[in-house]
């Protein structure tokens, strides 16, 4: 009730309680001059002319009245003026409201559609982190199953290797022989050069099968073909530079009770590669900044002496890539040679002979400080 009273905006109130009294005795003042005056307003008669300056005068009190409630308040502003435009405004605030009443009603089912399947989906997230480890389980037991499959793999193909090997009497491509023939030979001469080849090979092919089986030798037959040895003499014959003849091996041939060692042979032309004395390689080692041994070392020589030797043209062994043999005891002399010396050595491999294209590289070994 407090709050009421000292809310209320007396001085307006009173004051239009005062005017509108003033405008009254006013207007009753105006009526009755008139009437006693008998004065006549368009064309009526006084009492009609009187009445009509009262109600002229309460039309006045009431625009008044609304004229300065409207000057001093909002409320009344709007009431009077705009409260049409405002029923249209709270009808569409309705009709919003109304409308967002029905999307979140709308969204909410969403919402739980969406955690719905969320959980399912956290379900199946879950379902498939359970498959993931199951198969990274599965997958580490195939591994493991396939490095043993590829272990025991590897341990039947060394065994069967092993077996091959040691059922194989001779090999393919083993070279078994080799000759030269200068140009000019006569076919005599070279025919006799590829008798004393044929020998020498049949002699090495028994050799080479007695040291590994006990097989009789006389159940192994070493064979040529006659078609091809004829061609080969015509070819050499009509040369006019120094050929060799190369005899390979023509296939693996395996141990049992009859052998027929089929033998082919090669020709081509044959040059001087290496000179008689001339330096075949050279190459400097550091011997106190290493940690091979002297053997390791030589055989390092070797090895690129070996291909030195091919890019110039000398003619490998095709069963193993060998130019030629070092015989054990000029090798481990070296070895032993090498092992006196400290420091830098240049190691320098010199032809003990003319080595042509077919071979072998023979040599002499050097070492200088």
């Amino acid at each position: 009730m407090r709050a009421f009273l000292s809310g209320t905006n007396w001085l307006l109130i009173i004051s239009l309680i005062f005017g509108s009294a003033a405008l009254a005795v006013l207007g009753d003042s105006v009526g009755s001059k008139y009437g006693k005056k008998r004065i006549s307003l368009f064309g009526m008669r006084p009492k009609h002319t009187s009445r009509l300056i009262t109600a002229l005068t309460g039309a006045l009190i009431a625009v008044g009245i609304l004229g300065v409630m409207s000057i001093f308040s909002q409320d009344v502003r709007t009431a009077l003026f705009g409260m049409k435009l405002l029923r249209q405004q709270m009808y569409s605030l309705q009709f919003q409201l109304t409308q967002s009443e029905e999307n979140t009603t709308q969204m909410r089912i969403e919402l739980a559609e969406t955690a719905a399947s969320l959980d399912l989906t956290g379900f199946e997230l879950d379902s498939l982190r359970n498959d993931k480890l199951i198969l990274e389980q599965e997958k580490n037991e195939l591994e493991a199953s396939l490095r043993i499959m590829r272990e025991e793999s590897e341990q039947l193909k060394r065994e069967m290797k092993s077996l091959k090997n040691e059922s194989i009497a001779l090999n393919a491509n083993v070279l078994l022989g080799h000759t030269a023939f200068e140009a000019g030979s006569s076919h005599e001469e070279i025919i006799e050069g590829l008798e004393d080849l044929k020998q020498a090979v049949k002699l090495n092919v028994l050799e080479r099968i007695s040291n590994q089986s006990f097989t009789r030798l006389r159940d192994v037959s070493v064979e040529f073909d006659e078609s091809e040895e004829a061609k080969l003499i015509d070819s050499i014959a009509s040369a006019d530079m120094r050929q060799y003849v190369r005899a390979l091996s023509g296939a693996n041939y395996t141990l049992g009770e009859k052998m027929d060692v089929m033998i082919k042979l090669q020709s081509g032309t044959s040059i001087i590669i290496y000179p008689d004395n001339s330096t075949v390689y050279k190459k400097f080692f550091e011997i106190e900044n290493t940690n091979k041994t002297s053997e390791e070392i030589l055989h390092v020589f070797l090895r690129e002496l070996r291909n030195k030797a091919i890019n110039d043209g000398v003619l490998p062994e095709p069963a193993t890539n060998n130019i030629g043999t070092m015989d054990g005891e000029s090798f481990f002399s070296a070895v032993e040679e090498l092992g006196t010396i400290k420091g830098g050595v240049i190691i320098s491999a010199v032809a003990s002979g003319d080595i042509y294209t077919e071979g072998p590289v023979t040599i002499n070994i050097f070492f200088e400080e």
